[in-house]
């Protein structure tokens, strides 16, 4: 697949964890501009799905459920953070990760860890559905936003969140180890899961590393899934690249999801790079070629703390994680994830077939599979030339199976309950 092969190394380990996808924990549509730059016409929605992953070290009978998605009451949280939502075009959430694991036969009292990637509503859940003995782990700085110090009014967590069980502040500033360029911390002590520092979109931003196969267990190859939370949202943020050119004269014939897009190459020429100077065609299209479509997003809209930082990430994860080609990147709002080929999904999931998992990626060629999947998300050119948006997946905001209009009626109502 590579044209510039790269290869992610790690510390030598015989140990993997398992890694199962955990879908239908909420949808929303939300405008691009809160996350990428500069958005591209007909990209002015970006329709984010809401993913956690089921981690399983089987060698030490640990698990492990990484980021939980939005808590099914998003209503009930603090006004702070609720009132945010009045943003998005619409929210929907039918499921939490505790309903998938219980109807996938999974107890919650079989849960040892909660990991929060950050802070942000989408993928917090409610860590109080889980008993005592799972413990919830979390970036050290996000310290800075417990109830105890932000105080009521300001408050964006409830004290549920963090009561009644041990809470396990990640602490990199210790770490000695470095992955891919960011600092690491080995979560089981065996090398099969990683925890990393990747900063920019919020206090205590972490991302997950896991070892799917590994070479010192006879495989051949070591290979890693990073779940990469929020570092970025958009693979567009990541490709084209270096190692992977914008496909020409077309998409490969292996791309899954993209048959209702235009010519590559008149794609292409919507690249943001390509449209900042057209006097400059000929060598811009070369250039955008081998550029990420988008930056993250810096102006007054961007969800990320801190963007020349989060950009900073982006890129690490790009030339270090993106490109190589033992490692299947996962953004936690990834469409592309859930992408079908004939009718049945690429990727196998805890909701639809809870025996499988994602650890042979890389045999089943998954990655090349839906590495150009995003571009079906972008903008679609009709006929005429002109560029139609491709239309919000949920609009309006749901409460127990009912649309309202404005996130103020579901506030409003809750009120009344």
């Amino acid at each position: 697949m590579a044209t510039q092969q790269r290869w992610l190394t790690a510390p030598p380990s015989a140990h993997t964890v398992r890694v199962r996808l955990i879908k239908d924990l909420g949808l929303m549509s939300i405008p691009s501009a809160l996350f990428i730059e500069p958005v591209a016409e007909g990209h002015e929605v970006f329709n984010g799905p809401d993913m956690a992953y089921l981690i399983e070290n089987e060698n030490l009978g640990k698990k492990a459920v990484f980021d939980l998605g939005v808590r099914k009451d998003w209503w009930n949280l603090p006004p702070k953070v609720r009132d945010s939502l009045a943003f998005c075009v619409g929210v929907k959430v039918d499921k939490d990760v505790p309903d998938v694991l219980k109807e996938s036969g999974v107890p919650l009292d079989a849960i040892d860890d909660v990991i929060w990637s950050h802070s942000h509503l989408d993928h917090r859940g409610d860590v109080s559905l889980f008993p005592p003995n799972t413990t919830l782990n979390y970036g050290k700085e996000m310290v800075v936003m417990k109830p105890e110090i932000t105080g009521n009014e300001e408050a964006v967590f409830l004290s549920s969140d963090f009561a009644g069980r041990h809470n396990n502040e990640i602490d990199f500033s210790k770490s000695t180890l470095k992955i891919g360029g960011f600092r690491a911390l080995d979560f089981y002590d065996d090398g099969s899961f990683y925890l990393l520092d990747t900063p920019g979109h919020d206090h205590g931003h972490l991302s997950a590393l896991a070892r799917t196969t590994s070479s010192k267990a006879g495989h051949g190859k070591d290979t890693f899934i990073l779940l990469a939370g929020d570092a970025c949202h958009f693979c567009g943020v990541l490709r084209p690249n270096c190692s992977q050119p914008f496909p020409h004269p077309h998409l490969p014939d292996s791309a899954i999801g993209v048959s209702d897009v235009e010519n590559a190459e008149s794609l292409l020429r919507r690249h943001p790079k390509y449209q900042q100077s057209p006097l400059a065609a000929a060598g811009l299209v070369e250039e955008a070629r081998v550029n990420p479509w988008y930056g993250i997003a810096a102006g007054q809209l961007s969800t990320f703390l801190d963007p020349e930082l989060g950009q900073s990430t982006a890129s690490t994860i790009k030339d270090a994680f993106d490109e190589a080609e033992n490692v299947f990147v996962a953004l936690c709002h990834d469409l592309s994830l859930l992408a079908e080929d004939s009718g049945k999904p690429v990727l196998p999931t805890l909701n639809d077939a809870p025996q499988r998992d994602l650890n042979g990626w890389y045999e089943n060629g998954w990655k090349d599979k839906l590495y150009w999947t995003w571009v079906s998300q972008l903008g679609k050119e009709d006929t005429n030339g002109s560029i139609q948006m491709r239309e919000p997946l949920v609009t309006g905001f749901w409460m127990n199976g009912k649309k309202y209009e404005k996130a103020q009626e579901v506030f409003d109502k809750a009120l009344k309950e």
